[in-house]
């Protein structure tokens, strides 16, 4: 690569520096003209140059109107002409035509991993004299950062282009991709580096400490251990067996059950060193404790305890270097009910769930729900599980307070994505729908919103009350997940099932009764569930082979229709089964084309990158 990818420039831009011992990010200070060598003497710009590594993280699964759930079953972004086609379609290509999210862009990653270079560089020398517990620490977080640049990297390209030291003009020409298997080798590197130098580090749900790089190194060694990386598995999708270069995107040798082995000892290390949210019922909690526990999960952010790291509103501000917000147009994570509510609340419906996700919410008892059944079809928003009411809004699901101008189409504030049919005739197109008398073009193509992630105790009023919802980046709960899942692909299903259990009964589900393929397939749709829009179905759905599952189906509405029962009276609708006949359908709908290409397994290295460095190896299928 030459120097115009890797682009030499001042080291940062934008510094966070630490006015006390807490985690608070208090001030942030101008770095862009103090020359490089007066930042490593100092120990307050050396610590700001560690504390801009953190802007390469976003504001992750917040960071934007859409959401990696739109690439999957689970979602959809209601807005055309924004490039998600490329992964619903199968468009993507090297030219760079579809959606590339900042937080896992080749491009926008590799300017961090030279900062991160450069700070264990200096740090190791440390010239300066800096003091054993300062420098550990930062040397640990710049350690952690790397490989986590390099984890989002590899979740998305296979094996990269490993740079452990800055480019210099001599170095920058020729830097081909590393094999998968020396990506993940040097992610676990920089972990383990991390997990010993910050053995001491304050804990802290903002910077990285032990607890932290011990809960990276699971999800890695996860990813790594599964089917689309195992070369008896992955022959089966066609451009992955055609491939010539499969060292780059999988591994050639070595066994998958130690690889599984690898990721259980790694999810055990964290389970071990630290405890989740509420898992300790015996029996499943009832019906209105799970939905609260669940709520508190996303709702409390860093206060929970599920919440392992991620993006602190309240210490890193709705702006950032890499995400300008303040009082210009970007608030970042202030804006998550703005970019995903309903149009009857003059939000936008981003990315709204599909039926496809809605369907994978069990009944509370725990018996699958299912469209063929007449008892779940004739109110099939009755009687679901707790995550269900907790995270997704559907048609006359309690919300806030309408605007003043909205009361006079519901009183009652309740979502209304159903057309309604008085017994005179009149036809009520709910007020959240895209026919609705409110901003239709914003309306939902699903009948649903996301209740998760926006807070429900501020009012409709953006951008007077920017929503201080922390974004995670890594929970207790996936850790678990994890854990479950390396059991079960190492047929220790006992131990599967009794940590799968305190997840459920904290949801307020049944104990697990099922067993071979069964359990691992309720084992994946619990993950879906539990992790919803936090970054992890994308990726799942990949290192599972479920693209084709995933995507070979249309995007399907519940389309909802009343009729008032003949002898009532009705003033103002609200949803009342007393009141009105409802009828139920789910229906695809014409928007995308959405199918299954097998080169999305990878993504495309741009080929602006290939012109500039001829020895990088572009992935299959493009």
């Amino acid at each position: 690569m030459k120097t115009n990818f890797f682009k030499i420039v001042p080291l940062l831009v934008l510094g966070f520096v630490l006015a006390s011992c807490n985690d608070d990010f208090l001030e942030t200070t101008p770095l862009s003209e103090v020359a490089e060598s007066n930042v490593w003497s100092s120990q307050k710009l050396a610590e700001a140059a560690v504390l801009d590594l953190y802007q390469g993280t976003w504001a992750g699964t917040l960071t934007r109107e859409e959401t990696t759930d739109a690439f999957t079953d689970q979602a959809v972004f209601t807005h055309p002409g924004r490039g998600v086609d490329g992964y619903t379609e199968g468009k993507m290509n090297p030219a760079g035509n579809y959606m590339d999210m900042q937080w896992f862009s080749w491009s926008q990653l590799y300017p961090f991993i030279r900062s991160a270079n450069i700070a264990i560089k200096q740090l190791t020398a440390n010239e300066a004299g800096f003091s054993d517990d300062f420098t550990n620490q930062l040397l640990g977080e710049a350690y952690f950062m790397r490989g986590y640049f390099y984890t989002q990297l590899m979740r998305q390209f296979g094996g990269v282009v490993l740079l452990t030291e800055p480019l210099t003009l001599e170095s920058e020409s020729n830097n081909p991709r590393s094999s998968f298997e020396a990506t993940v080798n040097q992610i676990v590197a920089d972990l383990d580096q991390a997990i010993k130098l910050l053995a001491d580090a304050p804990a802290s749900k903002a910077r990285a400490h032990k607890v932290t790089a011990l809960a990276m190194k699971s999800r890695v060694l996860t990813h790594a251990a599964s089917d689309l990386y195992e070369p008896s598995k992955a022959s089966s999708v066609s451009t992955i067996a055609s491939y010539g270069n499969k060292e780059l995107i999988g591994y050639t040798s070595g066994s998958q059950e130690s690889r599984w082995q690898a990721a259980k000892a790694a999810s055990k290390a964290l389970l071990d060193a630290t405890s989740g949210y509420k898992l300790d019922y015996a029996a499943p909690a009832s019906h209105e404790e799970a939905v609260q526990n669940y709520t508190d999960i996303w709702l409390q952010g860093d206060e929970n305890q599920d919440f392992i790291w991620g993006r602190l509103i309240e210490e890193f501000g709705y702006g950032s270097r890499t995400y300008p917000g303040g009082d210009g147009w970007s608030q970042g994570p202030g804006m998550v009910a703005l970019y995903h509510g309903p149009n009857g609340y003059h939000e936008w419906a981003g990315t709204t769930p599909t039926e496809a996700l809605v369907s994978k919410y069990d009944r509370a008892d725990g018996e699958k729900f299912d469209w063929d059944n007449p008892e779940h079809n004739a109110d099939p928003y009755v009687g679901r599980e707790a995550r269900f009411y907790a995270s997704i809004l559907y048609d006359g699901a309690p919300w806030k307070q309408r605007t003043d101008d909205v009361v006079k189409f519901d009183k009652f504030n309740e979502i209304q994505t159903g057309y309604y049919t008085l017994s005179d005739g009149t036809i009520i197109n709910g007020v959240d729908t895209r026919q609705g008398p409110i901003e239709d073009w914003n309306g939902a193509r699903t009948g649903y919103y996301f209740k998760k992630f926006a807070d429900f105790r501020l009012p409709a009023s953006w951008p007077n009350n920017l929503q201080k919802i922390d974004a995670p980046y890594v929970r207790y709960s996936e850790i678990l997940l994890n854990y479950v899942e390396a059991n079960i692909n190492l047929g220790d299903e006992a131990e599967a099932k009794a940590w799968l259990d305190r997840l459920r009964f904290r949801n307020g589900l049944p104990a697990v009764t099922a067993s071979g393929s069964e359990l691992y397939e309720l084992y994946k749709r619990e993950r879906d569930k539990e992790l919803v829009n936090e970054d992890a179905r994308l990726f799942d759905m990949k290192r599972w082979l479920e693209g084709p599952q995933s995507l070979n189906q249309q995007v399907q509405q519940v389309l909802i229709q009343a009729t008032q029962k003949a002898g009532t009276t009705v003033v103002d609708y609200r949803k009342d089964n007393s009141l009105f006949d409802y009828i139920y359908r789910p229906t695809n709908i014409v928007f995308e084309n959405r199918i299954w290409r097998d080169h999305v397994y990878f993504m495309p290295i741009s080929q602006t990158e290939i012109d500039r460095d001829p020895s990088l190896i572009q992935n299959p299928g493009y």
